[in-house]
């Protein structure tokens, strides 16, 4: 019952508020960011590679874009109704060029994430069940966050985060390099530190949901433990996910064309200045249509 009464909500906001409550902050969010040439937010086009050339395990849905992420794509007939904030990756070769150009907007966002480091906190994949409970942590440890009341903190049970590992789990890569989730954390050495039945010696204090589909990556669920914050933990999880996808080293991340943090319309000016600053920008993705 808690789940489908947070699913209703948010169906009737996402349909009904969310359209006008974009309308109405629009100018003003988009003057928070400086225009980078005449045509302003710029288009960037990114396919959804259709799934029948996937391997036969890819979860793709071979004729749709699945989950919230549609709402922020446009095409040529049916433009979106929010402005999303991207990473253009084809603008920058190496994550050194990505590093000079957020120092630009920001000189305190890289100082935060060696701040982070040396408390010892580090940021890697891992596997959902290894950590259901420090997610549910994370996601109970606030009342109010940049988007408004957290629903969560009331209603989020656990089995609603996902089934916790009975044994101890390792990560494993994705059957399909072009559609996936992964997430990542952020972790701190806890010896003792355990799941349900399972030790695992460090807790996550921060976690985001990634979702590729195609070109481009998002954001899905980017969330810190209340009393990490301070500590400079989403700058750390942020600034390792880029260096992972501008080195380019990885199967899993070739052929990414663009990530996807939301819009320009949502949340509080503190969650946009936060992404300016991390390197994000107002952009129009367009759908490409695949035959």
């Amino acid at each position: 019952m808690p789940r489908s009464i947070k699913q209703l909500v948010l169906a009737v906001y996402h349909a009904a508020v969310e359209p006008l409550t974009a309308l109405r902050r629009r100018s003003a969010r988009l003057a928070m960011f400086e225009p980078r040439g005449e045509a302003w937010p710029p288009e960037i086009s990114v396919r959804a590679l259709r799934a029948r050339d996937c391997p036969p395990r890819c979860k793709a849905h071979p004729h749709r874009i699945e989950g919230v992420v549609s709402r922020y794509l446009g095409g040529p007939r049916k433009p979106s109704r929010l402005t999303p904030l991207v990473i253009d990756l084809e603008k920058y070769p190496t994550n050194a060029a990505f590093e000079a150009y957020v120092r630009k907007r920001s000189s305190r966002s890289l100082p935060k994430v060696r701040q982070a480091q040396r408390l010892g906190y580090r940021a890697g994949r891992f596997p959902l069940s290894r950590h259901v409970h420090d997610v549910h942590a994370v996601k109970t440890s606030m009342k109010r966050r940049a988007f408004g009341l957290v629903l969560d903190y009331w209603l989020l049970r656990l089995e609603d985060v996902g089934k916790p590992a009975v044994k101890p789990v390792a990560w494993r890569p994705p059957p399909c390099r072009r559609h996936w989730t992964m997430w990542w954390g952020v972790f701190l050495p806890e010896p003792g530190h355990a799941q349900g039945p399972v030790t695992v010696d460090e807790r996550l204090v921060a976690y985001v949901k990634l979702v590729r589909r195609g070109d481009f990556i998002h954001y899905a669920d980017l969330m810190g433990h209340a009393d990490s914050l301070d500590a400079n933990v989403m700058a750390l999880l942020h600034f390792e996910i880029m260096k992972w996808l501008l080195d380019r080293e990885d199967p899993l991340v070739l052929g990414v064309r663009a990530v996807l943090y939301g819009a320009a319309e949502q949340g509080g000016e503190g969650l946009v200045t936060w992404k300016k600053r991390a390197g994000f920008e107002p952009a129009r993705l367009t759908l490409v249509e695949e035959s």
